[in-house]
């Protein structure tokens, strides 16, 4: 009998649904947008949905759900999510009370690094860590195969690693994280404090495109925001790799994919310099394969 996974990915503005085989092949999707201080109890109908419209009285395994935030996974209970701003979420027992499927919840990042270490950009070996930069930056950690979460479940977050003491206050109440420097919300940051001009002061809502386009019309502000924010990332990357000692690191986030030979470089370069000994002999450092579906294909692995 074929067995049928769903994942589904809650992030900040949207929830995104995922039906695999049991080779992991993608059969089907499905995307809600979610709509500002949706109730905990619409958001629940609608995940429900997404799990009704996909399975299609198909027999599901089980159903994975990505969640923004820190996750008790023995309970299903989602610890925080700041997002939304919620606490002490109990999801699996939410969402079972109303389909007839167990229900498993993990971290998204955990989630996007677990999906590809098995189908994505870390196959072949038997540890990894994985940056993915966004509106912050999270982390995720493979050892021996195995999902490392940690004693308390906080295993991965890299975005909290204190890189300047005397920093800028993150939104998590430390000075000086690396999120404040190596995130979207570091880069707006850091262009706000610019002496400089730059022709992304006049974008609204600037998008990757937009910081891409000006490194290519030779913005001098974005790129060496961009520079400083590669080399802070290297230092990040050694770190991991002195702590853990990996075989393979793993960087998502759209703008190294777009200008991968300009910063990537300044990644390993910079991670060379930081790395004790022989800790980067062997190591690649690549970017992820899977993109945005990562986190929901992730879930159907739980």
């Amino acid at each position: 009998m074929e067995k049928y996974r769903i994942g589904i990915d809650l992030g900040g503005t949207k929830l995104l649904g995922i039906l695999t085989d049991g080779s992991s092949n993608i059969l089907e999707k499905k995307k809600i947008i979610i709509q500002k201080n949706l109730a905990l109890e619409k958001l629940i109908d609608e995940i429900v949905k997404i799990y009704v419209d996909l399975s299609h009285e198909k027999k599901i395994k089980k159903l994975g759900l990505a969640v923004p935030g820190s996750v008790q996974y023995n309970t299903g209970i989602a610890s925080f999510l700041p997002a939304y701003g919620w606490k002490n979420v109990p999801f699996k027992q939410l969402i079972e009370s109303k389909i007839d499927c167990e229900v498993s919840l993990e971290n998204d990042v955990n989630m996007a690094t677990l999906a590809e270490y098995l189908i994505g950009a870390g196959v072949g070996v038997r540890s990894l860590y994985t940056f993915y930069t966004g509106t912050g930056i999270g982390g995720g950690y493979i050892s021996k195969g195995d999902l490392v979460r940690g004693y308390n479940g906080t295993a991965g977050e890299i975005g909290h690693m204190v890189i300047d003491v005397n920093g800028t206050e993150c939104k998590c109440g430390q000075r000086g994280c690396l999120e404040t420097i190596v995130s979207n919300t570091g880069f707006r940051r850091l262009l706000s404090e610019s002496k400089n001009s730059s022709s992304a002061y006049n974008i609204d809502n600037f998008t990757s495109e937009d910081i891409v386009k000006a490194w290519h019309s030779d913005d001098l502000t974005i790129q060496n925001i961009l520079k400083y924010q590669a080399e802070v990332l290297g230092v990040a990357v050694a770190n991991i790799i002195n702590i853990t000692g990996v075989e393979r690191i793993i960087i998502g986030g759209q703008v190294y994919h777009k200008l991968k030979e300009e910063l990537l470089s300044i990644v390993i370069e910079t991670a060379s310099k930081h790395a004790i000994g022989n800790g980067l002999k062997n190591v690649e450092i690549l970017l992820n394969k899977l993109g945005s579906e990562a986190p929901a294909l992730g879930a159907t692995f739980l």
